[in-house]
Protein backbone atom coordinates (compact mmCIF):
# COMPACT_ATOMS: atom_id res chain seq x y z
CA UNK A 1 0.00 0.00 0.00
CA UNK A 2 1.27 3.49 -0.93
CA UNK A 3 0.37 6.70 0.93
CA UNK A 4 -0.81 9.32 -1.56
CA UNK A 5 -2.12 12.00 0.85
CA UNK A 6 -1.56 12.94 4.46
CA UNK A 7 -3.58 15.28 6.69
CA UNK A 8 -2.22 16.93 9.85
CA UNK A 9 -4.23 18.81 12.48
CA UNK A 10 -1.94 21.23 14.30
CA UNK A 11 -2.39 22.55 17.84
CA UNK A 12 -2.84 26.09 16.49
CA UNK A 13 -6.06 24.82 14.82
CA UNK A 14 -4.66 24.74 11.32
CA UNK A 15 -4.93 21.93 8.81
CA UNK A 16 -2.15 20.77 6.53
CA UNK A 17 -2.52 18.34 3.62
CA UNK A 18 0.22 16.87 1.45
CA UNK A 19 -0.95 15.47 -1.91
CA UNK A 20 1.41 13.62 -4.23
CA UNK A 21 1.31 13.58 -8.03
CA UNK A 22 -0.72 16.78 -8.55
CA UNK A 23 -1.72 17.19 -12.21
CA UNK A 24 -3.92 20.29 -11.98
CA UNK A 25 -5.81 22.72 -9.76
CA UNK A 26 -9.17 24.27 -10.69
CA UNK A 27 -11.10 27.01 -8.89
CA UNK A 28 -14.78 27.58 -9.57
CA UNK A 29 -16.41 31.01 -9.48
CA UNK A 30 -18.03 32.29 -6.27
CA UNK A 31 -21.76 31.51 -6.19
CA UNK A 32 -24.29 33.07 -3.82
CA UNK A 33 -26.21 30.42 -1.86
CA UNK A 34 -28.34 32.92 0.04
CA UNK A 35 -27.98 36.52 1.23
CA UNK A 36 -24.55 36.86 2.85
CA UNK A 37 -23.46 33.26 2.14
CA UNK A 38 -21.17 32.50 -0.79
CA UNK A 39 -19.45 29.31 -1.91
CA UNK A 40 -16.78 28.21 -4.34
CA UNK A 41 -15.10 24.89 -5.08
CA UNK A 42 -11.43 24.05 -5.47
CA UNK A 43 -10.51 20.81 -7.24
CA UNK A 44 -7.03 19.33 -6.83
CA UNK A 45 -6.46 16.62 -9.41
CA UNK A 46 -3.73 14.03 -9.01
CA UNK A 47 -2.75 10.75 -10.58
CA UNK A 48 -4.49 9.09 -7.62
CA UNK A 49 -7.86 10.90 -7.75
CA UNK A 50 -9.42 14.29 -7.02
CA UNK A 51 -9.70 16.24 -3.77
CA UNK A 52 -12.67 18.63 -3.73
CA UNK A 53 -12.86 21.53 -1.27
CA UNK A 54 -16.13 23.41 -0.84
CA UNK A 55 -15.49 26.81 0.74
CA UNK A 56 -18.04 29.13 2.38
CA UNK A 57 -17.62 32.86 2.94
CA UNK A 58 -19.61 35.99 3.71
CA UNK A 59 -18.78 37.69 0.40
CA UNK A 60 -17.36 36.77 -3.02
CA UNK A 61 -14.21 38.75 -2.11
CA UNK A 62 -13.57 36.43 0.85
CA UNK A 63 -13.21 33.57 -1.67
CA UNK A 64 -10.67 35.34 -3.92
CA UNK A 65 -7.60 33.28 -4.78
CA UNK A 66 -4.35 35.18 -4.48
CA UNK A 67 -1.66 34.35 -7.06
CA UNK A 68 1.84 33.58 -5.81
CA UNK A 69 4.17 36.59 -5.53
CA UNK A 70 6.33 37.37 -8.53
CA UNK A 71 10.02 36.88 -7.82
Amino acid sequence: MKTVAAISFNDNHSLSMDIEGVTGIEVGPPLELEAGLWTCEILIRSGNGTVALQLLGESPESLDVAPPPVE
